[in-house]
């Protein structure tokens, strides 16, 4: 059955896709009729959400590759353009919260690790795309956090929060030079989201940081708790659509206003 969708004819590459928001993201692409290139490290997660893109009416290949490395990004783009000749949209989306800990106690390798999980790879899948993307132009989004544009105020969180405004930087400072090449790019900041992330977090120490001021907290009426990954999903997905053809170095997001509480 032919999906006509809005990205009916179109390649999608969505790096962290087997899970949480990239999963998310892959599955509503290949819904509005995306063919999806779900890239990740675990080959039993990629393989699930290459089905569920495939459920969902889309087309699906899973690339096994560490998003750290230049060549294996490399060899993902040629894998992509062997399927399908081409690529439009990108999400860069792998990421890691990391280790949290007092800054006397992070080490650097924790800190190089987390700033390449999160911000070097986004250089790297951004860099690696450009070739396929040029060719008729397209679009990308970037998956931050607002622990890198409003909160920072998140105990032993300095390697995330720096990588996350790394992020927000990069797409801001590219966006001029990308547009000449017709590419738009754009940065989603989500706020606390319903996924497996923690799984990927390891807190040390962090009781000995103590903030000089209490800092209101609360939930917003309009979320009633975190988002679920479909609802950013649906944010990258307009972002990477002809709807937004006219936005580039923006940051957008979707947190429904709880960050503004924790200023």
């Amino acid at each position: 059955m032919t999906n006509d969708g809005q990205f009916s004819g179109r390649v999608a590459l969505v790096t962290g896709g087997g899970s949480g928001i990239g999963r998310a993201a892959a599955i509503e692409l290949g819904r509005q009729g995306a063919s999806v290139a779900v890239l990740s490290r675990q080959q039993a997660r990629i393989d699930e959400a290459c089905a569920a893109v495939i459920a969902a009416g889309g087309q699906a290949i899973g690339i096994s590759a560490d998003v750290t490395s230049e060549n294996e990004l490399a060899d993902a783009v040629r894998r992509i353009e062997d399927t399908w000749g081409r690529l439009d949209a990108v999400v860069a989306n792998a990421g890691a919260n990391g280790v949290f800990a007092p800054l006397d106690d992070l080490t650097l390798d924790e800190w190089n690790h987390t700033l390449a999980t999160n911000l070097t790879s986004t250089f790297l899948t951004t860099k690696a795309s450009l070739p396929l993307l040029q060719r008729q132009g397209g679009a990308i989004v970037v998956v931050s956090s607002v622990n890198g544009s409003r909160n920072f105020n998140y105990p032993g969180a300095v390697a995330y929060s720096t990588s996350k405004a790394g992020q927000v930087a990069f797409t801001k400072m590219v966006a001029l030079e990308l547009a000449q090449k017709k590419i738009r790019i754009n940065v989603v900041c989500p706020g606390a989201i319903s996924t497996n992330i923690d799984e990927a977090t390891h807190p040390r120490n962090i009781d000995r940081i103590r903030w000089p001021v209490e800092f209101p907290r609360g939930v917003s009426p309009l979320a009633g708790g975190p988002a679920d990954p479909a609802q950013v999903a649906r944010v990258i997905a307009f972002l990477l659509s002809d709807a937004a053809d006219h936005v580039s170095g923006t940051e957008m997001w979707v947190d429904a206003a709880e960050s503004l509480l924790v200023g």
